[in-house]
C-alpha cells in the first residue's frame, strides 16, 4: 500500500478524503444495495457491496474497495435496465478519484502502511 501513495495526508486533506470515503459508501448504499435488495439480487453481490461499504468506512484496502464499488455500480446500472442515472455516474467518478488519491491519514490503511520513523541511537554498534 505504501508504494501506491507517497503519503497519507492528515489535517484538512485527510478530512476531505474521509468525507469522500463516507460519500462513496452512502452512494453505494443508495445506488447498489437498496435497489438490488428490492430486486432480490444475488446474495454474493449484496455481500460484496456491504464489504466495500464497511471497508470504505474504516479505510481498509481503500483502492481495492473503490474499484469494487465501480464494478458494483456497473452491475447495479445494468440491473436497473440501463437507465443512466446521476447516482451511478457520480459514484463511479468518486470511486475512481478515491482509488487514485488514497485513503488519507484517518484510516486503518494509514496505521498499517503509513510512514515510519527510524531513529538511530548514537553510541551503539551499527554492525549488529
Amino acid at each position: 500500500m505504501q508504494r501506491l501513495f507517497s503519503m497519507f495526508p492528515t489535517g484538512r486533506p485527510g478530512y476531505a478524503l474521509l468525507l469522500m470515503r463516507a460519500a462513496l459508501g452512502l452512494m453505494v448504499l443508495a445506488g447498489v444495495i437498496a435497489p438490488l435488495a428490492s430486486r432480490e439480487a444475488s446474495p454474493v453481490v449484496l455481500l460484496l457491496a456491504w464489504v466495500a461499504v464497511i471497508s470504505l468506512a474504516v479505510g481498509v484496502l481503500t483502492p481495492v474497495a473503490s474499484l469494487l464499488c465501480v464494478v458494483l455500480e456497473l452491475i447495479a446500472w445494468r440491473a436497473s435496465g440501463g437507465d443512466l442515472e446521476v447516482v451511478y455516474v457520480c459514484s463511479v467518478i468518486t470511486a475512481l478519484a478515491l482509488a487514485l488519491l488514497g485513503p488519507g491519514g484517518y484510516s486503518v490503511d494509514a496505521r498499517l502502511f503509513g510512514r515510519r520513523q527510524v531513529i538511530f541511537r548514537s553510541g551503539e554498534d551499527s554492525n549488529r
